[in-house]
């Protein structure tokens, strides 16, 4: 398993974080997506395939969202 962790510039409504960490979880090989209470703009995710980290900022980019990633 390996994991990505995503900054996020905007800041997204608890509704709109939820319903972002479930539209990712139905991308093929994504296995969990965690977003940390203390952090509003990070998204940690946690998945099984080399060409995952590329749609889940593609994915994040169609939604007009500035992702930017910290570690992965």
């Amino acid at each position: 398993m390996k994991s990505i962790t995503v900054y996020i510039d905007e800041s997204l409504s608890n509704r709109e974080m939820v319903k972002l960490k479930r539209d990712i979880m139905t991308l093929p090989h994504v296995l969990d997506v965690e977003h940390p209470r203390h952090d509003e703009h990070n998204l940690t995710i946690d998945y099984d395939a080399a060409n995952v980290p590329q749609q889940i900022m593609e994915t994040l980019r169609a939604r007009g969202l500035h992702p930017d990633v910290i570690s992965g």
